[in-house]
C-alpha cells in the first residue's frame, strides 16, 4: 500500500530509534521550539515596561527578587501551553482514504485543519502552494493539509481549484474558492496571514492589507480564464462537495 508523503515505514522507525537514520524534520522542529521557550522564557522580565508606580507598588507588596520568580514561573506556564498547541508545523500531503481522519475526526475540540485543493493543471493553483507551506510552518498550532482535488473528491474541476476547506468540531465551516481572498497572484506567506485573521482563526499584527499592492489579477480575468463551463462546475459542486466534506464517499 502506497504510503502518503511525510508517513515512514515500521522499518525506518526503528532505524531511526537506533540512530540509523537522521531524526524527521518535525522531531527537529520540536526540539527547536523547545530551546526557543526555554530561552524565551529564561529571557523574560517582567519588570520591563511597567512605571515608577508600579514599580513602587511592587515593592510594597513583594521583594524585587521575589517578584521576578512568581513572573518567571508564569511566562514559562504560559510557553509550555503555548508549546502544547503547537502540534504540527509542516505542511502534509492528503490521501482521499485518510479524509474523515485526517480532517473531520482531527478538527474535533476546537483543532483548526485547513486543506488546500489543487491541480497543477490550473495556473492559479501555482501562486498558492509555497506560500501555504510557509503557513504550516508559522502557525504550527494549525493543521495544514494539501490534496489534489480531482483525488480527494472524483471529477472536481480544475476551474473551482484552488480551494480550501476550513474545519473546526469536525464541521466543515468555511470554503473558500480561488485566490482572491488570499492575494491573487502575488499570495504570500503574509496576505494568507492576513486573510486567515479575517476569518477569525488567528490574530495578526500587521496594520494594513498586504493585499491592497498584492492583488494583480481582475475578476474580469478571472471569469475570462473560467469561462461559461463556470457556472455549470459551481452547480456541480455545491451538492457534490457538500456530500463529500458530510462523509458520504460514492
Amino acid at each position: 500500500m502506497a504510503l502518503c508523503p511525510g508517513d515512514t515505514t515500521e522499518w525506518d522507525d526503528i532505524q531511526r530509534k537506533f540512530g540509523n537514520l537522521p531524526p524527521l524534520e518535525k522531531e527537529v522542529l520540536q526540539r527547536e521550539l523547545d530551546e526557543r521557550f526555554v530561552e524565551s522564557a529564561e529571557r523574560f522580565d517582567p519588570l520591563e515596561n511597567r512605571t515608577l508606580e508600579e514599580l513602587n507598588a511592587v515593592e510594597d507588596d513583594v521583594s524585587e527578587e521575589d517578584f521576578l520568580q512568581q513572573y518567571r514561573r508564569q511566562r514559562l506556564a504560559e510557553l509550555k501551553a503555548a508549546r502544547a498547541s503547537a502540534r504540527f508545523g509542516e505542511l502534509r500531503q492528503l490521501c482521499r482514504a485518510s479524509y474523515v481522519q485526517e480532517v473531520t475526526e482531527a478538527s474535533a475540540g476546537g483543532q483548526w485543519v485547513l486543506l488546500l485543493l489543487y491541480t497543477d493543471a490550473n495556473y492559479q493553483c501555482h501562486p498558492m502552494m509555497k506560500p501555504w507551506a510557509e503557513a504550516a510552518t508559522r502557525f504550527p498550532m494549525i493543521k495544514f493539509l494539501q490534496g489534489i482535488a480531482s483525488e480527494i473528491i472524483p471529477d472536481f474541476p480544475d476551474s473551482l481549484t484552488p480551494t480550501v476547506i476550513i474545519y473546526k468540531d469536525k464541521e466543515c465551516v468555511k470554503q473558500v474558492q480561488g485566490l482572491d481572498d488570499w492575494g491573487g497572484g502575488r499570495t504570500s506567506i503574509d496576505t494568507i496571514e492576513w486573510h486567515l485573521a479575517e476569518l477569525g482563526i488567528i490574530e495578526t499584527d500587521q496594520e494594513n492589507d498586504p493585499r491592497t499592492r498584492a492583488r494583480v489579477r481582475s475578476s474580469q480575468e478571472d471569469e475570462e480564464f473560467q469561462g461559461k463551463d463556470s457556472a455549470d462546475d459551481r452547480a456541480y459542486t455545491s451538492s457534490r462537495l457538500d456530500r463529500v466534506l458530510r462523509g458520504k464517499w460514492t
